[in-house]
């Protein structure tokens, strides 16, 4: 039985690693689907819907096969109430919203693929890699944006996937359609040296990359300070970032992050539970202050977001009507619409029970706070897009508490003969074998 337990200890060993490079891959599958899809779109065939629908579907089977693997009780109470949940809102509907099971399942998928696999040390390998790709790509299309439009088509990829119309009138060859600020408005961040171009890089839109660069920059924010160098390098990748993608959400976010660092010490950080709440309130008071009178601008945009949830009644609040609209850059319409006040509730109170394991985690948790509560503010669908929130989620989960993982050596029972054995003896038992 002691032989048995000695070669079930390095068997186990090498299926962690085994694990960990799969999960490793999958993060980084996650950040760059997107960008080889795009690769294959321009060069080899045409790219549809049912085909990037199907690589998501890779990368979630991914994680299930690792989490299988490593698969925990709590894990399995969480899929099962989410997937209660959401089919009786399917049957309260009278239809089943697909692209609200995905969004759910990114959060969980990612979020326990960290907390099971992943560590700070893995955390931290994965960002420097990311950056360094999006470095890489991102200097490449500003210096040399015709042949990076050459070799990624963009702007046909997300045509030929249905979401933008080829006769859009847009001057900017094959980038995103937001990749050029319009000439009237401009570019916010050096603009006499950079143009009006935005930079999208690995992740084909800007705003991707801007929302990039805050988890960045959250994530080293939350460093303790006797890593302030890892702090500053973190910090120094994402203003570079937001330069490139001219990201007015990122340079106000990450001002913003700074000073709750600054400011915000131990329990103060649980005060980030009330953002969301804030900012609702905020959006219907910009509402009814501006009454009406607004521009096509930020402040705009932020008024048509409150005049809409004014306007929102039983039904919307709590799901059951509204689930299929596009409501554009409404986030917080889009949340309270696909899945309800009492599940959006639900999630966040949960989201702030998770244990981490120390401070770091804290700081980081209430940063995540502060970027999930804004960018729902600004954007429709930005929160859940896979490019961006797996590598987020897994990040929380590499700062969660996490169970001791028992060894195969820990996990062999013991036989009542060796139990009747005196101590001494049982020691020349184990060394013999």
């Amino acid at each position: 039985m002691a032989y048995s337990a000695f070669i079930g200890t390095p068997r186990a060993a090498k299926d962690d690693r085994v694990l960990r490079f799969l999960a490793f891959w999958i993060v980084m599958g996650a950040a760059l689907y997107q960008l080889v899809l795009c690769f294959v779109h321009t060069h080899l065939f045409p790219m549809r819907t049912s085909i990037v629908a199907l690589s998501e579907f890779v990368l979630y089977t991914g994680c299930l096969y690792v989490l299988a693997r490593r698969v925990q009780l709590e894990f399995i109470a969480v899929m099962a109430l989410v997937a209660a949940y959401l089919f009786f809102m399917a049957l309260m509907r009278g239809s089943l919203d697909f692209k609200g099971f995905r969004d759910i399942l990114i959060i969980i998928l990612f979020y326990w693929l960290g907390r099971t696999m992943g560590s700070m040390e893995m955390a931290d390998r994965i960002l420097k890699v990311v950056i360094t790709l999006v470095l890489i790509f991102g200097f490449f299309e500003l210096f040399f944006v015709n042949q990076y439009s050459r070799v990624f088509n963009v702007f046909s990829y997300y045509v030929n996937q249905g979401g933008l119309s080829g006769a859009t009138n847009w001057a900017g060859g094959s980038l995103a359609l937001n990749g050029m600020r319009p000439e009237g408005i401009g570019r916010t961040i050096l603009p006499s040296l950079l143009g009006n171009h935005r930079i999208s890089s690995i992740f084909l839109e800007p705003v991707s990359l801007g929302n990039f660069a805050v988890i960045v920059a959250g994530w080293g924010l939350s460093k303790p300070r006797e890593e302030w160098r890892q702090m500053l390098f973190f910090l120094a990748m994402s203003a570079i970032m937001i330069t490139l993608a001219d990201s007015r959400y990122g340079l106000l976010t990450v001002m913003c992050l700074v000073i709750m660092r600054l400011i915000f010490a131990g329990r103060m950080h649980n005060l980030a539970i009330l953002l969301p709440a804030i900012c609702m309130a905020l959006l219907l008071g910009i509402a009814q202050f501006l009454n009406g009178d607004h521009s096509d601008n930020v402040l705009g945009r932020l008024y048509l977001t409150g005049a809409t949830l004014m306007h929102f009644g039983p039904k919307e609040i709590f799901g059951l009507s509204g689930y299929n609209f596009n409501f554009g850059d409404m986030g917080y319409a889009v949340v309270l619409t696909r899945f309800g006040l009492l599940f959006f509730a639900a999630c966040w109170i949960g989201f702030w029970l998770i244990r981490m394991q120390d401070d770091r985690g804290v700081r980081f948790r209430s940063y995540v706070a502060l970027y999930a509560s804004l960018i729902l503010s600004v954007s429709g669908t930005s929160l859940f897009a896979l490019k961006t929130a797996g590598v987020l989620w897994f990040l929380v989960g590499c700062c969660a508490l996490r169970q001791r993982q028992h060894t195969a050596e820990e996990a062999v029972p013991s036989t009542p003969a060796r139990e009747t054995l005196p101590r001494r003896r049982q020691r020349k038992v184990s060394y013999a074998h």
